[in-house]
């Protein structure tokens, strides 16, 4: 199901992109018929900017890439953390190596 979700996720991404595609302006009303073409537009402009900056939303977020911090545990911090808790007991290790060799040969 985790493989199949974001090819749904595309699919609907695609028909509701496909569906703002074929939005056709309806005719002008008869009380709009005697004003310029830049009056019409302005009037008609908001409801297809606002269809448009939907879609674009819905895209986005619909067919966004996972979360790039999804594998940062794995991959980055339990390698990291490792090398440093061992170290870090290397060096206690050490440590008291080179005092039993103090002690072992005093000056």
């Amino acid at each position: 199901m985790a493989r199949l979700l974001p090819t749904i996720l595309l699919a609907c991404a695609l028909v509701l992109g496909l569906r703002s595609l074929a939005f056709v302006t309806p005719p002008a009303s008869p009380g709009l018929r005697g004003a310029t073409a830049v009056d019409q537009e302005q009037t008609l402009a908001p409801s297809a900017s606002a269809s448009a900056a939907l879609g674009g939303a819905v895209v986005g977020l619909v067919a966004s890439a996972p979360a790039a911090h999804a594998a940062m545990l794995f991959d980055e911090i339990i390698p990291y953390a490792g090398a440093t808790s061992f170290c870090i007991m290397w060096g206690i290790v050490l440590g008291f190596v080179l005092l039993r060799l103090q002690e072992a040969f005093p000056e």
